[in-house]
């Protein structure tokens, strides 16, 4: 009976003693997870890096191949969650094939591999993301190359009134407007379209494509929402982006066309106000990120030629800064964040007065860097007009718009 009882005890203690264990392996399981799910997320919503795979064991974190320039970083921010001992960062292999590195890199991005009945395709260089560990160690900025690629190495400019984007907005002019406005619908029907992208060594990507906008505004204390001004440009550009800096280099045309309503309603326009304004500009920006993009700064000037009239300065400076914070909501592949921009121009025309405009509010996407972009902004404009024919007026507004770069 003694050994019957021995044996029941030693059987006892040996189940305890598996579902001890068992327990405290899922307790570590479930703080592995918890904590590679919480480098998932200072990844992606502090350093805008998505697709880094993560290892957790026991408090060691091992993160995927990140930026050099990054590593420190997120090293610092890591190390602050409860439970993390040490975090190191995986190299890529020394001697790793291109196809290879690309199946790599597609295979982290969740991107299907190309099929292999077609050898020659270049599906893969379109992906969005990265083509190669090379390349995501440059930075979080290398664009897919190719013809008619995605995304833009050199970004809009979002406090600009007179950028190229798809937009509409309200304005509310006060306390002064020359011609009387106050409820003022303007809108713009243009973008930035790149036709090709390649590399240069040392990380250097360049871009050349055309920028073509109407920008038009209308009356809406009017019955029938009277169009006052439409300015039309169109232009070439060349633009090129190392790391931190881009740079945009643009040659454009632009006219202005008073509308047929606000002839009719004032015409002392149609019988000698009303002036041909026409011009190209030679104009170039250059642009340089701080604090893994949240800071932007960016300044420029152009040269006006051909101008009519004849008598129309002929030098401009433009710069500005903006704000881009991290995503603080996402639900899906939407991804919703803060944004802010304050743009100043000065046109020798105007004795060199500045013009300001000033934008904040939350823009979407779809958390990837050549991502297309929705933005919700409150908006405000002191200075000259920024249309055409009314260049001279000085004018103060208001406003709430939708703005859309593809």
């Amino acid at each position: 009976m003694r050994t019957v009882y021995t044996i029941a005890i030693a059987a006892v203690m040996t189940a305890c003693g598996h579902v001890a264990a068992a327990d405290l392996t899922s307790q570590a399981s479930t703080r592995n997870a918890y904590i590679s799910g919480y480098v998932s997320a200072i990844l992606q919503l502090k350093f805008h890096l998505q697709h880094i795979p993560v290892q957790v064991d026991g408090g060691k974190v091992s993160i995927g191949d990140v930026p050099v320039e990054e590593e420190n970083a997120i090293s610092h921010a890591v190390r602050k969650i409860q439970g993390v001992r040490t975090v190191q960062f995986t190299q890529p292999p020394a001697a790793q094939s291109d196809s290879s590195q690309e199946a790599l890199s597609q295979k982290n991005l969740g991107i299907a591999p190309i099929p292999q009945q077609f050898p020659n395709s270049t599906a893969g260089k379109y992906s969005i993301g990265l083509n190669t560990k090379d390349m995501e160690r440059a930075g979080i900025y290398h664009l897919p190359d190719g013809f008619l690629p995605p995304g833009r190495l050199f970004q809009p400019l979002i406090a600009d009134p007179k950028w190229p984007a798809f937009s509409v907005a309200y304005t509310y002019y006060s306390p002064y407007h020359p011609n009387g406005l106050k409820d003022v619908i303007p809108v713009s029907i243009g973008d930035t379209i790149p036709f090709e992208r390649g590399s240069w060594p040392d990380h250097w990507q360049w871009e050349a494509g055309m920028q073509a906008d109407a920008f038009a505004y209308f009356n809406m204390d009017t019955v029938h929402s009277d169009l006052q001004n439409t300015d039309f440009m169109v232009g070439g550009y060349f633009a090129a982006r190392h790391r931190n800096f881009s740079l945009l280099v643009r040659y454009y045309h632009q006219s202005s066309h008073l509308g047929d309503e606000f002839l009719i309603a004032n015409p002392a326009y149609y019988y000698g106000l009303r002036q041909k304004i026409s011009y190209e500009e030679l104009n170039a920006i250059a642009s340089f990120d701080l604090l893994h993009r949240t800071v932007r700064f960016y300044a420029g000037a152009g040269y006006l030629v051909d101008v009519a009239p004849a008598g129309l300065g002929h030098w401009r400076f433009h710069y500005g800064a903006e704000y881009h914070g991290a995503p603080f909501f996402h639900k899906g592949t939407c991804f919703v964040s803060p944004v802010a921009g304050i743009d100043f121009k000065n046109w020798s025309e105007n004795n060199y007065d500045t013009d300001i405009s000033a934008v904040g509010g939350i823009q979407l996407t779809n958390g990837k860097p050549d991502s297309s972009k929705l933005q919700l902004l409150l908006e405000f404009y002191r200075g000259h007009s920024p249309y055409g024919q009314f260049y001279v007026d000085k004018i103060q507004y208001f406003g709430l718009g939708i703005h859309f770069y593809f």
